[in-house]
């Protein structure tokens, strides 16, 4: 499990990076009917959360839960709303409901670690 987990913060870094990059293509492209300021308020978010996972910052598990709340409620609602309205299923939302806590227990695991 030790040799996997360089490879998966590596995985989970990228995955922040690219919903960073989404939001601000959304800014020149429209991804979806999402206004402007939710795309900045995402890309802030995003922002935090990546920097949180990245760098080792003390009290860091609550500047990560502070950034991750307004992208894990607005997918979470998406997806229940695709699901519920439309019966779709939206991967990319319920990928995100998952990896952002998922990524938050990291940040905590490794804060406890370094007693930061």
């Amino acid at each position: 499990m030790n040799s996997l987990q360089p490879i998966l913060r590596i995985l989970l870094a990228m995955f922040l990076a690219i919903c960073v990059a989404v939001h601000i293509i959304g800014f020149f492209y429209p991804v979806s009917n999402e206004p402007m300021w939710s795309h900045t308020v995402h890309i802030l978010s995003y922002g935090l959360c990546l920097f949180t996972f990245l760098k080792r910052i003390k009290h860091g598990v609550f500047l990560y839960l502070a950034g991750m709340l307004y992208p894990f409620f607005f997918h979470a609602r998406c997806a229940w709303e695709g699901f519920n309205l439309y019966g779709q299923f939206n991967a990319i939302c319920v990928l995100v409901v998952v990896l952002l806590p998922a990524i938050g227990y990291q940040v905590w695991l490794k804060g406890k670690e370094n007693h930061i």
